[in-house]
């Protein structure tokens, strides 16, 4: 039993350390806005886990809130979707082309990084709006991580612009040099690639029926 169960550590050991290790090749691949995207959502995935907002009722007691429990309104667990989703279209490449093929429109990465960074700036700035309506009931206090958690949304947004520029560049620099090896064509090849043309119309015109 302790051989079966060492070799099933030791294979699910292989398969996180590959993972790991594709996660990191594909990494750096990435420029370097689009690696601040990835950083900044693990800060921001680290931040749920940590308080958010201070409560202080009229007993004295104090409680303090994360981003999972329901004066925030659950909205971590959007958050943490959120968080798998981003470094899953920056890092994936066949899988994430199979999502998009069962949907019936098509954004580019950093266009769901945007999106996706706007929605959850959004809930943030709802919740510090809703800080005054909690005052009635309790003393409220905003702490250091929900703070942290809107920096790192705002600069995955501004990275992610960034990211989306490059993307763009990248693009019209791929697209610049095809268009130039169609018309920079060697004197040799070109050459050859008249004389296969005027072979196949020779071929065609040599199939022609006399009637």
């Amino acid at each position: 039993m302790d051989y079966i169960a060492n070799s099933k550590n030791r294979k699910l050991k292989k398969q996180i350390l590959g993972f790991l290790d594709r996660v990191n090749f594909w990494a750096e691949k990435l420029p370097i806005s689009g690696r601040v995207v990835l950083f900044f959502t693990l800060v921001l995935g680290a931040s749920l886990f940590f308080p958010w907002f201070r409560f202080e009722y009229g007993s004295k007691d104090i409680e303090l809130y994360t981003a999972f429990s329901l004066y925030t309104g659950y909205v971590g667990y959007g958050i943490i979707l959120s968080v798998i989703l981003i470094p899953f279209f920056l890092l994936s490449h066949t899988k994430k082309e199979k999502i998009r093929a069962m949907v019936p429109f098509r954004l580019s990465d950093t266009q769901l990084v945007v999106f996706v960074s706007s929605m959850i700036l959004v809930s943030l700035i709802h919740l510090l709006l809703m800080m005054p309506i909690f005052s009635q009931f309790a003393l409220t206090e905003v702490k250091s991580w929900y703070l942290v958690a809107m920096s790192s949304v705002t600069c995955i947004i501004v990275s992610a612009f960034f990211l989306s520029k490059k993307s763009k560049e990248e693009s019209i620099e791929l697209r610049h040099l095809d268009h130039r090896s169609e018309v920079n064509i060697p004197d040799e090849y070109a050459t050859i690639l008249s004389k296969k043309h005027k072979n196949d119309n020779d071929d065609d015109s040599n199939m022609v029926l006399p009637i």
